[in-house]
């Protein structure tokens, strides 16, 4: 099975690159841009008060010179977003990544094929469908270094390591160790409970990380903690108010593919620019079996009641928020 390493909404860093980047271009900064241009409304641009977002990351292989390639990339990291354009507010449901989905031959086989099989626009058809609802607006496709590039960028993030026992149980949160070693697959992950600042490589371990008794919801779980660390390091550090994009613009341009229009990725920058941890709503759908797939091994069975729920709650439109 190939190994997780990404996170969601990063299309807010997507935003950034695309608004930095005119700002590089026009030889202003970005508050000059502001003061001197109309950013556009998201709700106007887009003609509606909320936004789906398919988000996905890549996961990758090894070639025979020991590089990492995300050649016909299966989507190891799947997340359906919403944007709430009104109250500036993020719903994000995941979608793990084993979960048995049809693709569009009929063929079942684990969600995260779609994206292998057909690119961007198959992937959204067969998760959009597998959610049971309409369509995807948008896409972001985060490639291999995503996360270890931005954190590096902002100078790391504080993330409280727990293990799957503290994550799931709250019990035996302290003293706790994560420690496991995929030399092939070059994770090599050592960490003790608790508070501490991580750098790109270390927080990609961490969020890596699936090789116990948890594995997959476990994982999830990780990589929203660093979400919300990220965020939090973006804000403290004052990135959040386009003051110190340069770096940023550097580290993800190469690192993210979307169908965002760049008028689009300026808007939602300066719409989410004061986004907080608070204002993102995070779940992921549960499982209630598991089963095995001609050709895609362990494979896992969604809980549809529950699958059914959570699209309501975070993907179809509200009228007001709760």
């Amino acid at each position: 099975m190939k190994r997780p390493w990404q996170i969601a909404l990063l299309f807010i860093m997507c935003a950034l690159i695309g608004f930095g980047t005119y700002s590089l271009i026009t030889h202003r900064s970005p508050l000059e841009i502001v003061e001197q241009a109309t950013v556009p409304d998201p709700q106007t641009l887009f003609g509606k008060s909320q936004v789906l977002v398919l988000v996905e990351g890549l996961d990758y292989d090894y070639n025979q010179l020991d590089e990492e390639t995300s050649a016909h990339s299966r989507s190891d990291i799947i997340m359906a977003i919403r944007l709430d354009l009104t109250h500036h507010r993020i719903y994000e449901l995941s979608v793990p990544r084993d979960m048995v989905a049809t693709l569009p031959n009929g063929e079942q086989a684990k969600i995260n094929e779609a994206q292998s099989e057909g690119g961007p626009a198959e992937a959204q058809a067969v998760v959009a469908k597998w959610l049971g609802i309409p369509g995807f607006d948008r896409y972001v496709i985060l490639r291999i270094d995503t996360m270890k590039d931005l954190i590096d960028a902002i100078g790391g993030v504080d993330v409280n390591v727990k293990t799957s026992d503290c994550l799931m149980y709250h019990t035996g949160c302290s003293g706790g160790t994560i420690d496991y070693d995929d030399t092939w697959g070059h994770l090599h992950v050592h960490f003790k409970e608790g508070l501490q600042h991580l750098d790109g490589p270390h927080a990609v371990g961490y969020a890596r990380f699936r090789h116990d008794w948890c594995s997959d919801p476990c994982r999830i779980m990780r990589q929203q903690d660093v979400i919300r660390a990220i965020i939090t390091r973006l804000r403290s550090n004052g990135l959040g108010d386009f003051l110190h994009l340069a770096p940023l613009v550097t580290a993800l341009s190469k690192d993210v593919t979307t169908n965002l229009t760049p008028q689009e990725e300026v808007s939602l920058a300066y719409a989410f620019r004061q986004i907080t941890p608070h204002s993102i709503v995070t779940a992921q759908v549960p499982y209630v079996s598991d089963v095995e797939l001609p050709d895609y091994g362990d494979s896992i069975i969604p809980d549809q009641s529950a699958k059914r729920r959570l699209v309501e709650q975070f993907l179809e439109p509200q009228t007001q928020e709760q």
